[in-house]
């Protein structure tokens, strides 16, 4: 069962999945506070072992590899990633097409930070911090100037460099979240850097939600949420 957990659970997908919301975010201050619509029935931590196969001490890319090897039985098609940020759009390069959520914002959260979703290699929908849903940004640029909805990922590289350029858009580079890693895509060096991974998977009496912490680049412990159907 594929899982979409991270639409209801991560307080930015709340614009994302068709909500709006009128709250400035700040994904710098651990953006995953708005709670999946079950109802919370504890948690658990891992300090030592192993969990889902994921030693303590395991470095992030055999983690990764071990969390796609999740995907047949758990459903776990996407990780969150905790403060996964670049401050030069040069540093999207490659990268953007093993994602499927992206912030574009200032040092501080605005209402007009600019959240890319991606689905199937192209953008599904472009909204603003403030809920305002938008066909392309910035709105009136032409074609090669801005990025729209139905672009392919593979080329948002290029026009981001181009918008960054502009000096009435370059603040909205000062920070570029790479938020939702698709799990099918191969894995991405700068994720080794995240202190936290998150990602939910459904159990038979609801949903878990795993917290992977690291330090230093190698997994140092886990906290399991468990949440029950309504």
């Amino acid at each position: 069962m594929k899982t979409s957990f991270y639409f209801t659970f991560f307080v930015l997908a709340l614009a994302v999945s068709g909500c709006k919301t009128d709250a400035v975010v700040d994904p710098e201050t651990d953006p995953q506070r708005t709670s999946p619509v079950n109802n919370y029935a504890g948690r658990d931590s891992v300090f030592t072992g192993a969990y889902l196969g994921i030693s303590i001490g395991e470095d992030a890319a055999k983690t990764y590899d071990i969390i796609q090897s999740l995907r047949p039985n758990k459903g776990v098609d996407y990780i969150n990633v905790v403060s996964n940020f670049v401050l030069d759009v040069t540093s999207l390069r490659g990268r953007i097409p093993l994602y499927s959520y992206l912030l574009l914002d200032e040092s501080r959260g605005t209402d007009t930070g600019v959240q890319i979703t991606l689905e199937s290699g192209k953008v599904k929908v472009i909204y603003l911090n403030s809920g305002k849903k938008l066909n392309q940004w910035p709105t009136g640029a032409n074609s090669k100037s801005s990025v729209r909805v139905g672009d392919k990922a593979e080329d948002l590289q290029a026009k981001l460099l181009t918008i960054s350029r502009t000096a009435k858009y370059s603040n909205k580079f000062q920070r570029i979240f790479l938020m939702t890693k698709n799990v099918d895509k191969a894995y991405d060096p700068g994720m080794g850097l995240s202190p936290q991974w998150y990602f939910g998977y459904k159990t038979a009496t609801g949903m878990d939600v795993v917290k992977t912490f690291f330090k230093n680049g190698k997994v140092d412990h886990f906290e399991i949420e468990h949440y029950k159907d309504l």
